[in-house]
């Protein structure tokens, strides 16, 4: 049973500037995400961080947070490597 997927604002802003090659792969990966969230590889649990997980796509670090009993995965931001980790 798929989860269902919600983005913030920052997500789907940050989605959009990302080029298209790159955007078309985060798309696809979270869809895998939302069909299996506990068997997906790339995925981290994050240690002293305001954001439960990341997911890693390329150069990309998809930061998210999973509701398992109402089965939703909610996509906070989506950043480049670099700037991921300076989030806290």
């Amino acid at each position: 049973m798929a989860y269902q997927v919600e983005f913030t604002e920052i997500a789907l802003k940050n989605l959009q500037r990302c080029p298209r090659k790159d955007r078309d792969r985060i798309l696809d990966d979270i869809e895998k995400l939302a069909q299996d969230p506990l068997n997906k590889n790339n995925v981290k649990k994050l240690v002293n961080f305001s954001v439960a997980y990341r997911m890693r796509v390329g150069h990309y670090r998809v930061l998210f947070e999973r509701e398992d009993r109402l089965r939703i995965i909610d996509i906070i931001d989506i950043l480049p490597r670099q700037e991921a980790y300076k989030r806290r």
